[in-house]
């Protein structure tokens, strides 16, 4: 089971960074990018940008954590963290919660990606023959088509591809093909922007050309939306900023990124590929996808009726812009590259989440509850025969999914409840099954309520309303239940040893950890952000800001490292005795 799941716990840092950021590079993202960029401007990815703060906190602060907790899932962590029938019901709970509703949403918005990228150029009519083709597409049954039956064959053949090799491998091999498919998807990527910025007349050409289309262009390609923005009202930019960076079930790296965390062999090497991660997640990856995203305002204009099939996919679903620019603008060669890099994209995200969807229902489910005493054999052959049913599942949820920004913003919603309590459990000794129990329950039926009575509303407002709602619960559930027993909480400690309010746990040198892990966080932080700013300011005509972002993010970088070892060194210390600890106050 370790083996499969966590890879013995044997695995360097920039192989779980660099899978950890193939998997959040999806087939979806370039798609939805291109759409935030064209109803909000450049500032909307502020929506995704926010999550770097989340993510800095996983790497600076949960990292070291989560490896030390040597679990499997982070379902398990409930029963490490708590005790009694609550904590037994959270940890099944979480388990389905996350392989069944969780996965099915994220592999479904990836398989519409998908099939929006495929239908320009898969031609499985003149592959199999118009006859076979039409007789194929008269049995098939209507309720499983992705689109035409060409995607829904497409998406078939992709997932028994992906099936294979992930239950054949396990996590290792899903980290080992992400490593691959990453590079693959940069070279990619990077290729096209270029040719798309050439198009249009180079970097100063593109500049022109909004200056030309659009009377507020600066205000679009601003990186931050000024006072009064059409595009992205500031109080909806706050929101991100204050709010939903911590609100997500994310917050401390719950999901694949702890599972990637889980492989690390050391505690370094959590942390080192955490924040890699960070710095490959937005530093890499976010101007190629940004650029094609403004070419594609140039060469299809906002409210421009246009000509062709083309415009008008494009005027009728803004997302389509990327395949089309890619078939419209890439040579023969190119163009096959292209395709490539998606179709890795989009398998080094189903391979993850369907392992990782796996491991909950073995190690959570079927040996927590089923078969505590399986032997090894019999639980990787389940965690194959799981892989095989997620991978149907999440086929048949993808057919109700529509459009990609709305699924992820739905999907935020769905799990504001989970992120403070998540941060919680590891920084305070009070909370309890309880808290994360109510943030679960309060923040799920407050996303369906309020997204079937105001569907016109923005999600950012209704997020603030089911947060806060979902906040208050938890706290009071908190302080209206018992607290873990003393025992408990003092195993846990001298597993992990956190940081925060524990000291009265046989946890020493909390507040010098926290003080060298709050300063270290902030540090970090601002250096992800210089780097990618630092790049996109070089990229829109301001090449010494640029450089003096890069240059201040690497040193941030280099700070933060020492930092984290200096963190480690103070949690690793020993505890205090019985005349410096809680019996002296």
């Amino acid at each position: 089971m370790e083996s499969y799941f966590v890879a013995g716990r044997s695995l360097p840092w920039w192989w779980l960074g660099t899978s950890m950021a193939a998997t959040t590079f999806a087939a979806d993202t370039p798609l939805a990018v291109t759409g935030l960029v064209a109803n909000h401007g450049v500032a909307g990815n502020w929506f995704w940008w926010s999550w770097a703060i989340s993510y800095v906190s996983m790497a600076v602060v949960f990292a070291a954590l989560w490896r030390r907790a040597r679990v499997l899932t982070d379902a398990e962590l409930v029963e490490l963290r708590y005790t009694g029938p609550s904590a037994t019901f959270l940890r099944g709970f979480k388990a389905v919660f996350f392989a069944v509703v969780i996965n099915g949403i994220v592999l479904g918005w990836v398989i519409r990606a998908m099939t929006k990228i495929t239908n320009p150029f898969a031609r499985w009519e003149a592959w199999i023959g118009s006859e076979l083709y039409a007789g194929i597409a008269e049995a098939w049954p209507a309720w499983l088509l992705f689109g035409t039956l060409g995607d829904t064959l497409t998406i078939l053949v992709l997932f028994a591809l992906v099936v294979v090799y992930s239950t054949l491998g396990g996590i290792r091999g899903v980290i080992l093909t992400d490593l691959v498919q990453f590079a693959i998807g940069i070279v990619a990527s990077v290729a096209l922007a270029v040719i798309a910025v050439q198009h249009v007349g180079g970097l100063e050409g593109m500049r022109t050309g909004m200056d030309a289309l659009y009377p507020d262009s600066r205000e679009m390609l601003s990186f931050v939306p000024s006072w009064d923005a059409a595009w992205l009202p500031i109080q909806v930019f706050a929101i991100y900023l204050a709010v939903q960076w911590w609100a997500q079930y994310f917050s401390d790296g719950t999901g694949y990124l702890a599972q990637r965390l889980f492989t690390a062999r050391t505690d370094r090497d959590a942390e080192a590929g955490g924040l890699w991660f960070c710095v490959a997640n937005f530093g890499l990856r976010t101007w190629p996808w940004i650029l094609v995203a403004v070419v594609a305002l140039i060469v299809f204009p906002l409210g421009a009726e246009g000509s062709g099939p083309a415009a008008a996919a494009v005027a009728g679903d803004r997302e389509m812009a990327y395949p089309i620019l890619m078939g419209e603008l890439l040579p023969a060669g190119l163009l096959g590259l292209m395709i490539a890099s998606l179709l890795a994209a989009f398998m080094s995200t189903v391979d993850t989440h369907i392992n990782w969807g796996s491991s909950y229902l073995v190690n959570d489910l079927y040996r927590r509850f089923l078969r505590p005493d399986a032997s090894e054999r019999e639980l990787v052959a389940v965690s194959r025969a799981t892989v095989v049913g997620l991978a149907l599942l999440a086929v048949l949820i993808a057919a109700r999914i529509t459009t990609i920004e709305g699924a992820w913003r739905f999907f935020v919603a769905l799990g504001a409840g989970l992120g403070l309590p998540a941060i919680l459990r590891w920084l305070w000794w009070r909370a309890n099954a309880w808290t994360e129990i109510a943030g679960m329950v309060v923040a799920t039926a407050a996303a369906l309520i309020l997204y079937s009575m105001y569907p016109d509303a923005r999600d950012e407002y209704l997020l603030v309303v089911i947060v806060a709602l979902s906040t208050t619960a938890s706290l009071a559930a908190t302080f209206l239940t018992a607290p873990v027993p003393r025992a408990h909480l003092e195993a846990f400690a001298a597993r992990v040893r956190p940081p925060g309010w524990w000291r009265d746990y046989g946890v020493g040198g909390e507040l010098q950890v926290m003080r060298w892990i709050a300063a270290t966080w902030a540090v970090a932080v601002l250096a992800v952000f210089g780097l990618t700013f630092g790049t996109g300011h070089i990229l829109f005509g301001r090449p010494a800001t640029g450089a003096l972002m890069l240059v201040a993010g690497a040193l941030g970088i280099g700070v933060t490292l020492a930092g984290s070892r200096r963190a480690r060194q103070v949690a690793t210390s020993p505890a205090p005795g019985p005349t410096t600890g809680a019996a002296a106050r």
